[in-house]
């Protein structure tokens, strides 16, 4: 019985001690907090607010990175846009969460002439020290035609 109870008290501080953990990791992590719409119309802008967590709280001055990924089926015609969108995070205090904006106007996500645009938006930080988050999808967007 002895024999028994030693590995399984071993086992049990171990998987105590392994729930433990910080929620707050070295690697910092995004999630989508909320959205001002996932159906834009002409003279509206897309904003996207995104949570962020970074036990280290220097995320400030890193990058942020927006990737669109448009889903339509017929091709673009002359028009071709951007697809990619980085920018430096601003200088505030060291925090480990807080929250990032990222908007665009409806004049950069429409593209197609002959149909509503479909995407997502793929996203990504990377704090000073350049620990990278995972990368996370939006839900679908579709932009209308005017």
């Amino acid at each position: 019985m002895k024999t028994i109870l030693a590995p399984l008290s071993v086992l049990l501080a171990f998987v105590l001690v392994a729930c433990g953990k910080d929620k707050f990791e070295t690697k910092p992590r995004i999630e989508i907090k909320s959205y001002s719409s996932k159906e834009i119309h002409q003279g509206e802008s897309l904003r996207i607010r995104l949570n962020y967590y970074d036990k280290e709280g220097d995320l400030d001055e890193g990058t942020f990175t927006a990737i669109r990924d448009r889903l339509n089926l017929l091709p673009l015609g002359p028009v071709d846009l951007a697809d990619s969108f980085g920018s430096l995070l601003p200088k505030f205090p060291p925090k480990d969460q807080g929250e990032i904006n990222f908007q665009i106007d409806y004049g950069r996500l429409k593209e197609s002439t002959i149909e509503n645009d479909t995407m997502v938006f793929r996203f990504y930080a990377s704090d000073k020290a350049g620990n990278k988050t995972d990368t996370i999808t939006s839900d679908k967007i579709v932009v209308y035609l005017p």
